[in-house]
C-alpha cells in the first residue's frame, strides 16, 4: 500500500464505511482529507499502522526523525536499524515477550531513535494490536517525542543523585518536622547517636518524644521560624555530665508547612573550646605564680643581701663570695623546681643541685625518696647551702681529706596526705677540730629561722671533736 493512500488508517472508522457505497463519497473525502490535515499538524506525535498487510505512518515523521513516510514504510527493517544500539535489545525483547503472551493490552515502551542527521530523539511507543472482523491483526500506535521529557527525568535523577550525595557526606543528622513539631522523616550517618530508635519518635511530637526541656526549647525555635520565615540557631547539650554531647541546630523553612533541621555534633569543638579555656585560665596561674615567686625571690635576695651585710669583720671579697654562694643555692632549686614544671623536687635531687661540682666526691648523701613542694625545697636548700658554706670555710670541707655525711629518715607517717616528719643528719669527717662553742652570727640566725618558719621543724647544732655533728627535725608538708 503507497504511504500516501491514507484509507489503511481510516479504513475501520465509520466515514471510511460510508465511502464504501459511494453515495457519500464527497463527505467522505472532505472527512479524509481534514483527518490527514490533523496528522499532518501533529507535532511530536505520529501515528502507525504495521502488519497485516498494512504499513502506514503519518507524515508527519518527517519533522521528527528527517525521514520521509515513504522512505520508512518502503523497507520495514529500515526502522528498528535506526533504534540506538544500546535500546535496541531490550526493546524488541519486549515486543517478542508482548506477542508470545498474546499482545494483551497496550505495550509501552521508550527508547532513542537516531534522527537523519546524527542526533538521538527519545521516543515513546504506545502499540496495541487490532483484529479486524475480516483480515489478518495488525499493530496500530503512537509514537511521541519524550526527548524534553526524557531531559527533565534525567535532570532530575541528576540532581536527587547529587542531593543523596551531598546528604550521604553531611557529618550532620537532618529531620523533618511540620508545624506541630511532628517528625515526618530524618537521615543520620553511620555510627551516630540518635536520642531514640526512629521507631519511636517518627510521626511523633517533639514535646512527647523528649523526657526534658529541651523539647521546649526545640519547639520554640521551631514556632519561630514559622513566624518569622527565617532560619533559627540554637545548641543543646545532652547527656550526663561526664559524657555530655553538644549540639548545634539549624533550623530552616522547608515549604510553607515544613521545617528541616540540620542537628551538627559539636562535643569536638566544645570540648576544644574547654581546653582552650583551661590552657588560658593555667596560664593565668602560671603567671600568677611566676609574679608570685619573682617577688618573693626579689624579697628573699635583699633579705639575704641584709643578712649578709650584718656579718662583723668581712671584707668585701668574703661579703661577695658569700652573698653569691647564698644566691647560688636560690638558683639551682630554681632550676631544679623547672624541670618539674614548678610542682615538687625529690630530696636527693635537691641535695646534688645544692653541692658544688668539685665538691661531689667528698660530699655523700642517701635516704628514702621523698618529695618535697616547691616553697619548702627553697628552704631547705638555703639550709644545705648553709652549712656547706660554713663547712667550706671552717669544717672539714676546708681540708684536703675532709668529707660531709648526709642520711635522712622518714619517721611517724601518719597517712596519705598528712605531713611527713624528717629527720635529716648532717655529719662531718677528717676536718680541723671545730670550735665547741662557735659564735652565733646571722648565718645561724637564718638557719634556724627558715627551720623553723617553713621547714616547721627545729635544728640541733653540735661540734663535737670529730667533727661537726647536727641534726634536723623537719614537717615536711605532702605534695
Amino acid at each position: 500500500m503507497p504511504p500516501s493512500d491514507r484509507s489503511s488508517i481510516l479504513a475501520d472508522t465509520p466515514v471510511a464505511s460510508n465511502l464504501v457505497g459511494g453515495s457519500t463519497c464527497a463527505v467522505g473525502r472532505d472527512a479524509e482529507a481534514r483527518l490527514a490535515l490533523v496528522l499532518e499538524r501533529l507535532h511530536g506525535l505520529v501515528l502507525y499502522e504495521t502488519g497485516g498487510g498494512r504499513e502506514y505512518i503519518s507524515p508527519n515523521v518527517e519533522s521528527l526523525l528527517g525521514y520521509t513516510a515513504e522512505e520508512l514504510t518502503a523497507d520495514r527493517t529500515r526502522f528498528p536499524a535506526l533504534i540506538h544500539p544500546v535500546d535496541a535489545p531490550s526493546t524488541l525483547a519486549l515486543v517478542r515477550r508482548w506477542h508470545a503472551q498474546g499482545s494483551p493490552g497496550t505495550l509501552t515502551m521508550r527508547f532513542r531513535v537516531q534522527h537523519r542527521e546524527g542526533a538521538w530523539v527519545w521516543l515513546e511507543d504506545r502499540m496495541i494490536q487490532v483484529t479486524p472482523e475480516q483480515g489478518r491483526p495488525y499493530m496500530t500506535g503512537v509514537l511521541a517525542d519524550i526527548s524534553l521529557v526524557r531531559e527533565m527525568e534525567e535532570q532530575t535523577v541528576r540532581s536527587e543523585e547529587r542531593n543523596s550525595a551531598l546528604v550521604a557526606a553531611l557529618p550532620d543528622s537532618i529531620f523533618l518536622f511540620d508545624r506541630e513539631g511532628r517528625y515526618l522523616d530524618y537521615h543520620a550517618g553511620p555510627g551516630t547517636r540518635l536520642y531514640a530508635p526512629p521507631q519511636e519518635f517518627l510521626g511523633r511530637r517533639m514535646l512527647d518524644v523528649w523526657r526534658d526541656h529541651d523539647a521546649d526549647l526545640h519547639q520554640r525555635h521551631l514556632d519561630r521560624v514559622f513566624e518569622t520565615g527565617r532560619m533559627q540557631v540554637f545548641e543543646y547539650e545532652i547527656g550526663p555530665a561526664d559524657d555530655a554531647r553538644h549540639h548545634e541546630v539549624r533550623l530552616v523553612p522547608c515549604g510553607r508547612e515544613r521545617v528541616l533541621a540540620i542537628v551538627r555534633n559539636i562535643t569536638s569543638r566544645k570540648r576544644a573550646e574547654q581546653a582552650y579555656l583551661d590552657a588560658i585560665e593555667r596560664q593565668r596561674l602560671i603567671l600568677s605564680e611566676l609574679d608570685h615567686r619573682l617577688r618573693n625571690n626579689l624579697a628573699s635576695l635583699i633579705s639575704l643581701i641584709d643578712l649578709t651585710a650584718q656579718e662583723e669583720s668581712h671584707s668585701i671579697r668574703s661579703f661577695a663570695s658569700l652573698l653569691r654562694s647564698r644566691v647560688q643555692a636560690m638558683a639551682s632549686v630554681h632550676t631544679l623546681l623547672s624541670r618539674t614544671h614548678g610542682s615538687s623536687a625529690r630530696l636527693g635531687d635537691l641535695v646534688r643541685a645544692v653541692v658544688p661540682p668539685d665538691l661531689v666526691g667528698r660530699v655523700q648523701w642517701g635516704g628514702p625518696a621523698l618529695r618535697i613542694i616547691p616553697r619548702q625545697a627553697a628552704a631547705l636548700a638555703m639550709v644545705l647551702q648553709e652549712l656547706l658554706f660554713n663547712s667550706i670555710k671552717y669544717g672539714s670541707l676546708s681540708a684536703a681529706d675532709g668529707r660531709v655525711l648526709i642520711d635522712w629518715q622518714l619517721r611517724d607517717i601518719e597517712s596519705p596526705g598528712s605531713d611527713v616528719h624528717l629527720e635529716l643528719r648532717w655529719r662531718e669527717q677528717g676536718g680541723p677540730h671545730p670550735d665547741r662553742s662557735p659564735r652565733l652570727g646571722a648565718g645561724t640566725s637564718l638557719l634556724t629561722g627558715l627551720v623553723s618558719a617553713e621547714l616547721n621543724g627545729r635544728i640541733d647544732l653540735s661540734y663535737p671533736a670529730g667533727g661537726a655533728d647536727h641534726r634536723l627535725s623537719l614537717r615536711i608538708a605532702p605534695v
